[in-house]
């Protein structure tokens, strides 16, 4: 019998091991990707402060989600906070908070490529979402938030905990986008918002494609709790049978054309029936020239 325990103690003791040194090859890992370097050239921003400028610099905020992370006033908002997942926080960006150090190339930095000042990665930025974002589009968000009141709101301090490490290190979870980012990709200065196929696109790749996937098809969403529902397939096979009519209701109040709600904790309605009807058009008429693809492909 002591032998028994004293076997069995062993084996326990090596699994302890095991686990303690896979835990730090995780951790080990994973810091390294959090602290790479991203060299990425300075482009210039004409901010205005301008009153039309910053009105729809306040409507983008909305549109492109950004209220999501940093608060409907942009003073920081925790998104997570887990022990397994970390504490996941957009800061204050009033110039109460870290917009009062952000100069015009930091927006830029951070926005479009997902990284600091001093080349480092910005955690969970969805900046590929933005990546493709114009120049004019950028600069009236930054207006926007200048224009704000300064709120002394403290940010909240990021920590990454052990299953986002394992996430982000299976591919599973968008942790550090600057990693997956073109960084010399060239930018537009403005797009025309015009009811057409080419402003559909830039529309699309800036606000579905982080859901619905790259080819539009839906299916699970990467990084997301396991009891949430797949993202829809938006390709011709999906929606081909809706009205352009039907679509801008669906996306302005949730319902679909048969009368039933769409679940709104996965298809984000508050951002999308802020969008202008010239816009909702736009993505409508894109989607109908994206080739059909079976739904959960992505």
């Amino acid at each position: 019998m002591r032998s028994f325990f004293k076997w069995t103690g062993r084996v326990l003791g090596g699994v302890v091991v095991l686990v303690l040194l896979a835990a730090g090859a995780v951790y080990a890992m994973s810091e390294r990707g959090m602290r790479k370097h991203f060299d990425v050239e300075a482009h210039r921003l004409d901010v205005s402060d301008d009153p039309a400028a910053i009105a729809q610099g306040q409507r983008l905020v909305q549109a492109r989600g950004c209220i999501d992370c940093h608060g409907d006033r942009l003073t920081g908002r925790t998104i997570v906070d887990d022990p397994a997942v970390g504490r996941l926080a957009g800061p204050n960006l009033t110039r109460g908070g870290r917009g009062a150090e952000l100069t015009d190339a930091d927006w830029e930095r951070a926005v479009r490529h997902g990284v600091r000042r001093d080349g480092s990665p910005l955690v969970v930025m969805p900046s590929q979402e933005y990546n493709s974002m114009s120049d004019a589009d950028l600069a009236a968000i930054v207006a926007f938030a200048r224009s704000l009141p300064a709120d002394a709101a403290p940010s909240v301090p990021l920590r990454v905990g052990p299953m986002a490490r394992v996430l982000y290190l299976a591919d599973q979870i968008g942790l550090l986008p600057a990693e997956k980012i073109d960084h010399a990709k060239t930018h537009f200065a403005s797009v025309a918002a015009e009811p057409t196929v080419a402003f559909g696109r830039y529309m699309a790749e800036g606000g579905c494609v982080g859901c619905h996937g790259a080819g539009y098809a839906g299916g699970r969403i990467p990084g997301t709790p396991p009891d949430w529902k797949p993202s829809a397939n938006i390709t011709p096979t999906g929606i081909g049978r809706w009205s352009e009519a039907d679509f801008i209701r669906a996306l302005r109040t949730g319902r679909r054309p048969d009368g039933t709600m769409i679940d709104t904790t996965v298809m984000p309605v508050r951002m999308t029936k802020m969008m202008t009807d010239v816009e909702l058009q736009a993505v409508y008429r894109f989607l109908q020239t994206v080739p059909p693809k079976t739904t959960g492909t992505r």
